[in-house]
């Protein structure tokens, strides 16, 4: 009976301690539950990890040469209460992690600088608020997934965000030299309007990608949700009247979060060769 009773003490805790977890150690259990191998790196300015989907070491040597997917998370929670920066932006959703553990392509899952706990003297409010797609970001997402591509012995990567983080794809994706493609998912693609639109405080310290006069040279795919009321197509128009070559498509049913995850290998196959 007593060993009962310890055993019964030893669940609960193990209920209150899982309970407890950060978003960030919540996604890095999934991960590992997931096989994902988590690789600590200092690419660029901030800390960093790498979530590798690499399989065996006979796939591994198979993958050599290939595209490396590397896959983009939201913003998280960058305010509380929509007037205080968020003393964790980690996402308590990771979609875009979700979405790598259901591919079957070699991937990694890249977090943003200070998300995660993953904090350095460097970590200001300002980097998941007003300056979440600044260049000191976006250059230190850049160095971390050279780094991702190194270790993957990748010839070439594609890119693929969800929300926020499809906005930072398109902006790495201009920094890089080695883009096969870039796929986003319900990414406010045109920030000054997406923030007069929902009257939220102007990312003045941000890089807005309907803005910018760098060439693609890569294809790229917007997804969209026909129900998305989140990212509503007038706020992405000035950034497909600048990059006419684009690809749009709206998903009937889907809204800025459903049901991406659910149908994501399904989806996944119809842009290729966009998505590997």
């Amino acid at each position: 009976m007593n060993l009962r009773i310890a055993l019964n003490a030893v669940l609960v805790a193990a209920v209150i301690i899982s309970g407890c977890a950060s978003p960030g150690q919540r996604i890095e259990e999934r991960a590992r539950g997931a096989g994902l191998d988590i690789v600590h790196v200092a690419a660029g300015e901030f800390p960093s990890r790498i979530y590798m989907k690499r399989g065996s070491a006979q796939d591994h040597a198979k993958a050599r040469g290939r595209v490396l997917t590397v896959y983009l998370e939201s913003d998280g929670i960058p305010w509380r209460n929509g007037t205080e920066p968020s003393a964790d932006p980690t996402t308590h959703r990771p979609l875009a992690l979700e979405m790598l553990i259901r591919s079957d392509a070699p991937a990694a899952y890249i977090p943003r600088p200070c998300y995660q706990g993953l904090r350095s003297d460097k970590c200001t409010t300002e980097l998941w608020t007003g300056a979440r797609y600044s260049s000191a970001v976006v250059n230190s997402m850049v160095a971390t997934v050279r780094e991702a591509q190194r270790l993957a012995d990748a010839s070439s990567v594609a890119l693929v965000g969800y929300s926020g983080g499809g906005t930072l794809a398109v902006l790495i994706a201009e920094r890089l030299d080695n883009v096969t493609s870039v796929v986003t998912i319900a990414a406010n693609l045109d920030t000054d309007a997406w923030t007069a639109h929902h009257h939220y405080l102007p990312l003045s310290q941000s890089l807005n990608p309907a803005l910018s006069d760098k060439k693609h040279s890569w294809p790229e795919l917007h997804l969209r949700g026909a129900n998305d009321t989140i990212v509503p197509p007038a706020t992405t128009a000035k950034y497909f009247e600048r990059h006419p070559q684009a690809r749009q498509r709206t998903v009937a049913g889907f809204d800025h979060v459903c049901c991406w995850v659910r149908d994501w290998p399904k989806l996944s196959e119809t842009p290729t060769p966009l998505v590997p």
